[in-house]
């Protein structure tokens, strides 16, 4: 069930970005409509291939599952977002200067508002789970 959730929803995905690529060349839209379009089409092709994978080849089903749901990935995962997260920080908070250095109040603007909705949503979260757990 949940993976013929999962084709349907690539299968959307295709649709959707068609349909964009679509509605772009027939209006003279935007560009970032047929960027978004494409990359639509390309996420639910290789998702829809996935799945169709997935399916079809037992060996496949059973490495994907065990990743899913072994310790150790769900640890390597883990610890990945909070490098991935640490890094958009840092980086955020040293460009918020450049471009505060640069006179590029708006592009410094930007990168501080990022970094300061990401604290704050890892405060929310340490409040959440500090409760839960």
């Amino acid at each position: 069930m949940n993976n013929n959730r999962r084709l349907i929803h690539s299968a959307l995905e295709i649709l959707i970005g068609a349909a964009l690529i679509v509605f772009v060349k027939l209006t003279d839209g935007d560009s970032v409509w047929l960027g978004m379009g494409g990359a639509l089409v390309a996420v639910g092709a290789v998702q829809l291939f996935l799945g169709l994978r997935y399916r079809a080849d037992a060996d496949y089903r059973e490495r994907t599952d065990t990743e899913a749901s072994d310790e150790r990935n769900q640890f390597i995962r883990s610890r990945a977002w909070v490098w991935a997260g640490t890094g958009f920080v840092l980086v955020g908070g040293v460009m918020t200067v450049v471009f505060q250095i640069l006179g590029k109040r708006d592009y410094a603007t930007l990168c501080g508002c990022g970094v300061s909705l990401t604290v704050l949503f890892y405060w929310l979260s340490y409040l959440i789970l500090k409760k839960k757990y």
